[in-house]
């Protein structure tokens, strides 16, 4: 799965901006989300189609950084995360976005974006989505 992140010293009317441009685009926005550090803003999103999105932001002057993230199927229960994000760390892959994307029942789909994919799609293979 391709989001985007664009990071931006924020400011009133942004979100308003953002999804403006992206409707003049017939772009569909999949998922969104958005905080504020001290000035900065950091907002991720997933929309179709992706390049249209990614060259709209960026043609429109906003700082956006292209992630791809892979999705793994884990247990919905209380350390279901840490044992993913050890088992990352065990072999040194960095862990640099992490999202939960769905609920099923008692399993949940998360997006992780890491620094170093294949080894993660070597650790986590038998909960790939």
């Amino acid at each position: 799965m391709k989001s985007l992140t664009i990071i931006q010293n924020t400011r009133a009317g942004m979100l308003a901006e953002i999804t403006t441009l992206l409707e003049s685009h017939k772009i569909d926005l999949r998922s969104i989300d958005g905080n504020t550090a001290g000035k900065l803003a950091v907002i991720n999103l997933v929309a179709k189609p992706y390049q249209a999105c990614f060259d709209a932001l960026t043609e429109a002057g906003f700082t956006v950084f292209a992630n791809e993230q892979i999705l793994v199927r884990v247990e919905d229960h209380p350390g279901a995360l840490a044992d993913i994000s050890r088992r990352l760390a065990n072999v040194q892959v960095d862990i640099r976005s992490v999202h939960i994307v769905d609920r099923e029942g008692d399993h949940c789909i998360v997006a992780l974006a890491t620094e170093n994919d294949f080894s993660a799609r070597q650790v986590l293979r038998d909960q790939l989505v």
